[in-house]
């Protein structure tokens, strides 16, 4: 029994023991947790006072206060206790403002606790408490007032905080229009944009190449007024066998040339809404409309290529003076030789500025036995020298403009030693994205120390291909950009600027090459291309820019759709819903360019893919007919589609060109595919009604005689 007694007092000693440790442990614990906490951004130790007041210097950690959302500045605590914790308005503590100390709120008793009972409990530590505030207050205080000390000895002037926020406000809008560029698919430029410095080019020319599909004259008037709200300032006229030619000259004019009357109304067009116009007459290169004919065979350069010129006859240049006399005085107001009446020319305020004299890809130089003994550039640099001068005699006010190709590659001081800086006005002219691959920035400055000004050159169509339908429009819109941001790079190089850009449209790589994309087909390009010129960057805004109201465009349905999208199948549904002129044949195109892609496909497949109508099953009369039946399935149904777009093509394009433009093209575009159908069509039937074959092999084709192989071999 007693042995009992003594293990259960033992057991409670142990007991009380164990918790007396437990309790000193835990009150150590609380110790420790009260006075320290380690913060998150760099294990800083802090009081608990400081958690919950909240850091005072740079703020790296919210209170716990302000956690539990005691933000309201107090009123300090009355002398006699008697007033309930209400919060009051701010004093204006440094503390208060954006980057004010911590703010509390006393606790409110309601009416039925006196404030004399709790005082014991908090007057003391609140006390503690607003004095460590108060000490934080008057270091946040010096600090601000040092760190405005250090600002306005910096050179902080008023107004500085205004210029700030336009700096921030400029950014934000280049933000959101590059966001919106990459969702439309546009290249983003550096320094393009509605925060850039530079400024639009000041002319902007719009060139129509009549070399080939020439437009009705009636259908040129239509679209004039179209290019002057985009932006044109003028238009830059490549008439080559289209104008008419009189006199000695008359052979040049084609059978179906503009004549006086149709091409004086353009001109009074174009006068009427202020376009000034350039005429450009080629006097070196791309003379082949002339050369070709066997009366102006004997100035060519070399007997085998019409190409290019002999600059050494002076036939050579009576020629090129009679070309430049008839198309400049039919320009010019107030000479005898045009048809404008008194009462145009009194009223028609621009007046001719320019002659662009071509002299562009003299492929054919120093070859003829006159001219291979001097050195290619100095001829043709004494040829532009003379053809300038011509017409500076003739024409002093004119100023003359060529493109500049050839004189890339001169020496600088060869150039210098022309004599040509005076008298004529380079046109550089790249059509592909990176310019100053084909223009360094050496050529540039070689061509700044020659000449005073010059002219830009970008494209919207014929350019990227001798036979396409349609234009590449995101190209066409980059190559574009890029001259804007090259203009405003280099045009400070020049002693007066640069003069312009001009969007050219070619028609026909040369005389003898097939058509390139239609006017009308490109519109749509010339319009992006054209805007964009205008504006000095592409507007992405569909309320401001004038594409779609130019066009004739609907409205876009919705703004969390890009309402431009340079994407092929989007711009083919967004432009073939437009009613500009000539909007049908650009709908024509888009049917035309599906017809041709399938058609393509098939007939690829069956040469190249399929097993039972090749070629060589076509020349040995040998292949399955159950086959061959069935792959001309299809051939039916596509030489269906071509017929009828055959047919509907003369209706359709007639409302811009005449039968020898459409005719051509039908004969281009249209007739080679509905002749590779009916050579399947025939080849198939033939080979269908075949019902017994040779045993194998077959005999083969010699190919080995032509090629003078031994067929043992």
């Amino acid at each position: 029994m007693h042995s009992r007694v003594l293990m259960v007092c033992w057991r409670r000693k142990l007991f009380f023991l164990g918790a007396g440790l437990l309790s000193l442990l835990a009150l150590w614990f609380w110790g420790f947790l009260y006075t320290t906490h380690i913060t998150e951004d760099g294990g800083k130790i802090v009081s608990v006072r400081e958690l919950m007041l909240g850091s005072s210097r740079g703020r790296h950690h919210e209170g716990l206060l302000q956690r539990l959302g005691f933000h309201e500045r107090t009123q300090p605590i009355v002398a006699d206790g008697d007033a309930t914790f209400t919060g009051g308005q701010g004093s204006g503590d440094p503390m208060d403002g954006e980057e004010g100390g911590v703010k509390f709120v006393k606790p409110t008793l309601d009416g039925s606790h006196s404030l004399r009972s709790a005082k014991g409990r908090y007057t003391s530590g609140w006390d503690t408490i607003m004095q460590d505030r108060a000490d934080e207050s008057r270091t946040r205080e010096t600090n601000q007032q040092q760190h405005h000390q250090h600002a306005n000895e910096a050179g902080s002037r008023p107004g500085q905080r205004h210029i700030s926020d336009e700096m921030r406000m400029a950014v934000e809008r280049q933000s959101h229009y590059e966001h919106e560029l990459k969702r439309m698919g546009v290249p983003v430029i550096a320094g393009l944009g509605p925060g850039g410095k530079g400024t639009p080019p000041a002319q902007r020319l719009v060139h129509f190449d009549l070399k080939g599909a020439p437009p009705k004259v009636s259908y040129l008037r239509r679209i004039l007024p179209i290019l002057k709200t985009l932006g044109a300032t003028g238009i830059l006229l490549e008439y080559e066998d289209m104008f008419p030619y009189g006199g000695s000259l008359s052979p040049l004019a084609a059978r179906n040339a503009y004549n006086r009357d149709e091409l004086l109304e353009l001109l009074k067009t174009a006068f009427a809404l202020g376009l000034s116009v350039i005429p450009l007459v080629q006097t070196f290169g791309h003379l082949e409309y002339a050369l070709k004919l066997k009366e102006f065979a004997h100035l060519r350069e070399v007997e085998d290529s019409p190409q290019a010129l002999c600059p050494s006859y002076n036939a050579s240049l009576t020629f090129v003076e009679e070309l430049l006399t008839q198309v400049i005085e039919y320009h010019t107001p107030g000479s005898n030789t045009n048809l404008l009446h008194r009462e145009d020319i009194e009223r028609l305020t621009p007046k001719l500025t320019h002659v662009h004299i071509g002299c562009d890809e003299v492929y054919r130089l120093a070859e003829c036995p006159r001219c291979r003994h001097r050195v290619k550039e100095q001829l043709f640099l004494d040829h532009v020298y003379n053809v300038a001068t011509i017409v500076r005699r003739r024409w002093p006010h004119l100023r003359v403009i060529i493109w500049d190709d050839m004189l890339r590659h001169v020496a600088t001081d060869v150039l210098q030693a022309s004599g040509i800086g005076k008298l004529v006005e380079p046109m550089i002219w790249v059509y592909a994205e990176d310019i100053y691959k084909f223009v360094q920035s050496a050529t540039w400055e070689k061509y700044a120390s020659v000449f005073s000004t010059a002219w830009a050159a970008s494209a919207f169509k014929g350019a990227h291909g001798e036979g396409l339908l349609l234009p590449p429009i995101r190209r066409h819109l980059e190559n574009t950009l890029r001259w804007l941001a090259v203009m405003q790079g280099e045009g400070s190089r020049f002693t007066h600027g640069l003069q312009g850009l001009a969007l050219t449209g070619w028609q026909r790589y040369d005389h003898f090459a097939i058509l390139c994309e239609l006017l009308p087909t490109a519109l749509p390009s010339l319009a992006v291309c054209l805007s964009t010129a205008a504006k000095g960057y592409f507007d992405v805004s569909a309320k401001t820019n004038p594409i779609l109201s130019s066009l004739t465009c609907p409205e876009p349905t919705g703004e969390h759709h890009a309402w431009l999208e340079l994407h092929k199948d989007s711009l083919m549904v967004t432009f073939s819903r437009c009613m500009f002129p000539g909007s049908m044949i650009y709908r024509f195109m888009l049917r035309l360019t599906t017809v041709m892609a399938e058609t393509g496909e098939y007939s690829e497949a069956i040469r190249q893919r399929r097993g039972w109508l090749t070629d060589y099953n076509i020349r040995h009369n040998f292949s399955s007919a159950a086959r061959v039946d069935d792959l001309l399935g299809d051939n039916y149904r596509l030489l269906n589609s071509v017929s009828n777009l055959a047919r509907t093509a003369a209706s359709t394009l007639a409302d811009a060109y005449d039968h020898w433009t459409w005719g051509e093209f039908i004969e281009q575009r249209i007739f080679p595919m509905m002749e590779e159908l009916k050579r399947l069509e025939r080849a198939g039937k033939g080979l269908s009604k075949r019902r017994v074959w040779p045993q194998r092999p077959l005999p083969y084709l010699k190919p080995f005689e032509v090629l003078d192989i031994d067929e043992k071999t």
